[in-house]
């Protein structure tokens, strides 16, 4: 009975759901510049594109920032565009053979010359060559006040949406602001104004199997969500009133089955919500007030279709490791389809980070931060990238070993253990003995009294998923003292 036991608890351990996320490797991707890196997508073919801002000094006026690199962290190649006043990229998206930017310029005609540099803002999108980062087309247009680009869409009909917001009427103040351009050559076909004073649109995102596009932004301090068509035309519209400021929110991930994911802060916890196509809420999740406060800036699905991973920052004086207490430092989390919080872990040292883009491609995760390169001769700030391995519990490298002999007797101290390899992090390990006995910890030992046969069984739970993993059982045979 105790033989067939242990074979059942062996086949569901085969038969195990989740995976165990892996660190496979982390590299740093810049230059000897200061760069931060905003924003990241991840191609077909597997190669990063990460936007953001480069300067010489950490206080020095910026320029924009892109870079193509592979998944092993060779960099292909990486410009700086920009001109005499602050530019930065915010958002960047890739169709074909072109990769599209969108952000803010200091560097445009538009603004009075009394005007200090360091306060102008315009409009700024741009075209570059996916393969070789050559320059395509760029348009830069605004006001004498403040115009920025927070997020940018490739339309089907070959044309872009642009968000932003733009303090164009000074009665009226800052507002949200939507521009239809031609792909080709960043022509201007429609400007769409919000209409509301206070507003400004952060993300925008399409939603697959669907003929409108998520919108995500702010209107009188409360964030709203909206479906827009390819043309701006909004079809609804919902406002999140639990989230009201000083809540933030700004990461916007859709799925495949059409549901919105949303996600940012509330009250200076994580906080996301899933929405419906019909633009619903389906439920909320506020992490619990543990002495960290954070920020998600990113969602993407994991290697599992039921398991999303969130990424942002958290800052406080509880952190995991001690050596993790910078200014702020890089967060992950795991929930279930129905928001169920499975896991969560920090990722640093004692510099400030600040997780920026989550990419899925499975099996592999891709984190994109912000992080001072203290391997550098420089140590400017570079954008490190942290590449996490989905492995199946099925498939875990955890053997359960014993110091039992093939003549073990009965009443001796037989010593078990969970062999592990780096990189696997054990939460809690318990065995069953088979002789009705139970013990916890990673190593144990064990007498047992009677002779007989025994089939000793190990279920370990790790850090980062696989909470609950049978081992393959030993059987430890005992004879008479």
């Amino acid at each position: 009975m105790r033989l067939a036991l242990g074979m059942l608890a062996w086949a569901s351990f085969v038969l195990a759901q989740g995976y165990y996320l892996k660190k496979a490797r982390h590299f740093f991707i810049g230059s000897p510049l200061h760069e931060v890196p905003l924003c990241a997508i991840q191609d077909g073919e597997g190669f990063l594109y990460i936007g953001g801002y480069a300067q010489e000094k950490s206080f020095s006026l910026s320029d924009g920032w892109l870079v193509c690199s592979t998944q092993e962290g060779n960099i292909l190649w990486q410009i700086h565009p920009g001109g005499l006043g602050p530019d930065r990229i915010e958002d960047i998206a890739v169709r074909d053979s072109v990769l599209y930017f969108c952000g803010s310029s200091g560097s445009a005609l538009s603004h009075p010359e009394e005007l200090p540099v360091e306060r102008r803002s315009d409009f700024w999108v741009g075209a570059v060559e996916k393969s070789t980062g050559r320059m395509l087309w760029q348009r830069r247009w605004g006001s004498p006040r403040i115009d920025m680009s927070h997020t940018l869409v490739v339309t089907s009909y070959r044309t872009l949406i642009v968000g932003g917001v733009t303090w164009e009427d000074s009665l009226m103040g800052m507002q949200g602001v939507l521009f239809l351009l031609r792909a080709q050559d960043g022509e201007i076909l429609q400007k769409r104004l919000w209409g509301h004073p206070q507003s400004l649109i952060t993300k925008i995102r399409p939603v697959p199997n669907s003929t409108y596009l998520a919108c995500l932004g702010e209107q009188r301090y409360i964030p709203f969500l909206a479906g827009i068509d390819a043309w701006g035309q909004v079809y609804w519209r919902i406002h999140l009133q639990s989230f009201r400021f000083p809540s933030r929110l700004r990461a916007l991930s859709t799925s495949e089955d059409g549901r919105i994911w949303i996600g940012g802060q509330r009250e200076g916890q994580w906080s996301f919500l899933c929405a419906s196509p019909e633009g619903r809420i389906v439920w909320e999740q506020t992490w619990p007030d543990n002495g960290l406060t954070g920020e998600i800036f990113s969602v993407a699905s994991g290697a599992h279709p039921e398991i999303l991973h969130v990424l942002g920052w958290q800052y406080g004086d509880k952190l995991v490791s001690p050596e993790q207490r910078g200014d702020r430092d890089i967060w992950l989390s795991a929930l279930s389809a129905e928001g169920k919080i499975l896991w969560e872990r920090g990722l640093g040292g004692p510099y400030a980070e600040e997780g920026v883009a989550l990419l899925s491609k499975p099996p592999f995760s891709i984190i994109i931060a912000a992080k001072q390169n203290t391997l550098s001769s420089s140590q400017q700030g570079d954008a490190w990238v942290v590449v996490l391995e989905a492995v199946p519990c099925s498939e875990l490298p955890l053997q359960a070993r014993t110091s039992a002999t093939a003549k073990e007797r009965a009443g001796s101290a037989v010593s078990f253990w969970v062999e592990t390899r780096p990189g696997y992090e054990l939460a809690h390990v318990s065995w069953d003995f088979g002789d009705g006995t139970r013990a916890e910890g990673k190593e144990v030992q064990h007498t047992f009294g009677t002779p007989g046969t025994y089939i000793v069984q190990a279920i370990v739970g790790l850090k980062y998923g696989c909470a609950e993993v049978y081992l393959e059982p030993l059987t430890v045979r005992v004879s008479r003292p």
